[in-house]
């Protein structure tokens, strides 16, 4: 019934008795069960009661060797006008220009290692001190030549390297009023309080 054939097992040569009888005299039972190991032979001249011991832990599954371990979650590209650490709502207003400015730095005349410490500087003072959106100015280059500014280009790729990623949300160009596209909108995280 169901298929399933049996096999009939051959009996034991003597020598194989012999053998199985020598292995099975240095065996000693353990009995198990969810809550721990009780070990009966335990006996030691103090009197000592047995103890359960707890039940080994079950171990996450391995992963084999050759699958390579899952990198960190990265950080989203931040580019004009990336919204990923923003709700919408505040990512429209941030474009608009309509949030409250809580800081500015103006970065005409440095040079671009003076700019990057100055830039540095700023917005880790400003994270620490709980603002939220903050005004760069960068310059819009030079327009009679038609060569983009050398800091209007590298402050955004600044914003996307450490230290700086980790304190900027996102960031815009900024409202004509405010300077147009040689000034950047940008929204720092949240700080985030020691519990």
């Amino acid at each position: 019934m169901g298929g399933s054939k049996r096999t009939r097992r051959r009996p034991l040569s003597a020598d194989e008795k012999a053998l199985w009888e020598h292995v099975t005299q240095s065996v000693r039972r353990v009995d198990t069960d969810k809550q721990g190991v009780l070990d009966p032979d335990i006996d030691d001249d103090s009197g000592h009661i047995p103890q359960k011991r707890p039940a080994k832990t079950r171990r996450a599954p391995t992963r084999p060797i050759s699958e390579p371990a899952p990198s960190p979650p990265a950080h989203v590209p931040l580019s004009h006008g990336t919204t990923a650490g923003m709700d919408r709502r505040t990512a429209q207003r941030l474009k608009r220009g309509k949030l409250d400015i809580q800081g500015k730095i103006d970065l005409h005349g440095h040079t671009q290692a003076a700019a990057h410490r100055e830039l540095e500087d700023f917005l880790h003072r400003r994270y620490m001190a709980g603002a939220r959106t903050v005004l760069v100015i960068t310059g819009k280059g030079d327009l009679i030549g038609g060569r983009p500014g050398v800091l209007r280009a590298a402050v955004p790729r600044w914003f996307n390297e450490m230290p700086m990623r980790q304190w900027v949300a996102g960031f815009s160009y900024a409202a004509p009023k405010d300077g147009g596209d040689g000034a950047l909108y940008v929204r720092l995280k949240r700080r985030k309080t020691a519990p």
